[in-house]
């Protein structure tokens, strides 16, 4: 028998699988705003993965240092905001709440007739993503099957002339020919 098939071990797991998704908007808090991230400065491969398994304060005798930076911004933040709404909604399931009911609704924009987007499975613990294998189609399409045509530009309007006249300025204006000019 497996742990998540029993009532009691189940709900006791999603309040905690919650209590790490809140911990996990505090991070991203930290890493996107304030633009800072604790890791663990010891073996490499544990180093790597450290920030997203440290969840308590540092001592004062640790390995745990502070980095700041844009890295923090732009990649350590938003990863554990994705995060945080993983576990959020993963704990909801797990105690009996509609987590990643409600994430789907959202993602869909509450069209009901769209295709899930994520899914749980509440006995094994595991995500699917088939919103990823649908887009990682379409994007494959868009980049790598598409032809790109020489006479329109990125939105598909019609150019008529790739460079403009010499007597016009970037705005189409006609300007009078200086001496200085070539």
């Amino acid at each position: 028998m497996s742990l998540l098939s029993e009532h009691l071990p189940k709900i006791a797991i999603g309040i905690l699988v919650i209590i790490v998704g809140f911990s996990f908007i505090w991070k991203g808090w930290q890493g996107c705003v304030m633009g800072r991230f604790h890791y663990w400065s010891g073996f490499l491969p544990f180093t790597l993965m450290s920030p997203w398994v440290l969840h308590l304060p540092q001592g004062k005798r640790s390995l745990v240092k502070t980095k700041e930076g844009m890295l923090a911004h732009i990649l350590i933040g938003p990863s554990f905001f994705l995060c945080a709404v993983l576990c959020i909604c993963a704990g909801s399931d797990l105690v009996g709440l509609p987590g990643t009911k409600t994430l789907n609704h959202i993602i869909n924009g509450g069209d009901e007739s769209k295709p899930t987007s994520i899914s749980f499975n509440e006995n094994t613990g595991r995500y699917d993503f088939p919103l990823a294998k649908r887009a990682s189609e379409k994007f494959y399409k868009q980049v790598f099957e598409h032809r790109i045509q020489e006479d329109t530009d990125l939105f598909g309007r019609k150019i008529e002339k790739i460079l403009p006249d010499e007597r016009t300025n970037l705005d189409g204006q006609k300007v009078n020919k200086n001496k200085y000019d070539r």
